[in-house]
């Protein structure tokens, strides 16, 4: 079965872990008819600490509790599951963690849970997987009431529109989240443009730390030529941008210096296992560091600041400025 790909799932999960987002989120992409029997007043990110291990790979490991408005309120359960490709298990998943929720209820001597899964999808495909339970088996009609069943609510990002901004409580960040999620791989120089022009007129211009979770994402799911990004991200987001660049350099390297560790312990099979980490973080730094000199100095950037942010000795910057030219 495959697994989701780190980086959409951390930024996914980073995301929606935010109660703001997960609302906006949820008051523009479930029908009104559910959204105005909502109290968001009562919303709560709930961590799943009970998930069985052979799940864990494959589930959000969060749900929203919120309550609903009538006399005598109900709380609802919405259970988040993330996919960014078309998985045909989606069924039996949900079912499987909708299962353990009912045990953990039926051990504690309570009622089951009102249990709503919303299942988020951006991947390339066509999400055409049954959403009811009961489809997925040969049942006549009139037997199907006797049958368990469920339906997830299906959102696919091939549906956003920046267009949609109110429906999304305005939310700048959550709507540049759906954008990007959205244009995977298709993130075109003027698209990028057009990104950060709209991130500079919103509410999170300025606010660095947001920033450089979205530019970050941008830049691992899409072919970027870095230099001309630096260029466009300076252009459009002016001081803010120059900031950004620094601490995005510092992220290139420690990417770098993970993958030279991994590589090491790879090779400390043979050599030994703390020699092998110790040379990986060592060749891995260097290798890395060398690269975000090279591409700094082609950006345009002075030695002295390109050693600042890489670690090298100036002399060492000179010499690959000299192999550039």
């Amino acid at each position: 079965m495959k697994e989701k790909m780190p980086v959409h799932n951390n930024f996914f999960i980073k995301t929606f872990k935010n109660e703001v987002n997960t609302k906006d989120f949820i008051m523009g992409a479930l029908p009104s008819g559910i959204v105005k029997r909502l109290d968001f007043s009562t919303l709560k990110i709930e961590d799943s600490c009970h998930i069985d291990e052979r799940l864990r790979s494959h589930l959000s490991d969060f749900i929203i509790k919120i309550k609903t408005k009538d006399e005598e309120p109900v709380d609802i359960y919405f259970l988040f599951e993330h996919k960014s490709y078309k998985d045909t298990d989606i069924l039996w998943q949900l079912l499987k963690y909708q299962f353990l929720m009912f045990e953990e209820d039926h051990n504690a001597e309570r009622g089951f849970r009102t249990i709503i899964p919303i299942v988020f999808y951006h991947g390339r495909t066509k999400w055409n997987i049954n959403r009811r339970f009961s489809d997925s088996m040969k049942v006549p009609k009139f037997f199907r009431k006797h049958v368990l069943d469920f339906e997830y609510f299906l959102y696919d990002t091939k549906h956003f529109d920046l267009k949609q901004n109110e429906q999304f409580g305005n939310n700048a960040y959550l709507l540049s989240v759906l954008s990007l999620m959205q244009n995977i791989k298709k993130m075109s120089d003027e698209k990028v443009r057009a990104f950060f022009r709209y991130v500079d007129k919103s509410d999170i211009s300025g606010d660095k730390e947001r920033i450089i979770v979205l530019v970050e994402y941008l830049i691992r799911t899409n072919e970027v030529e870095e230099s001309k990004f630096y260029d466009i991200m300076k252009e459009e987001l002016g001081n803010d941008g120059e900031d950004i660049m620094p601490t995005l350099v510092q992220k290139w390297i420690e990417q770098g210096i993970e993958q030279g560790i991994e590589q090491g312990i790879e090779k400390g099979i043979e050599q030994g296992i703390e020699q092998g980490i110790e040379k990986g973080r060592e060749e891995g730094a260097l290798l890395k560091a060398i690269e975000t000199c090279k591409k700094l100095l082609l950006m345009g950037l002075a030695p002295s600041v390109v050693s600042d942010a890489t670690g090298l000795p100036i002399k060492k910057v000179l010499e690959i400025k000299k192999e550039l030219s």
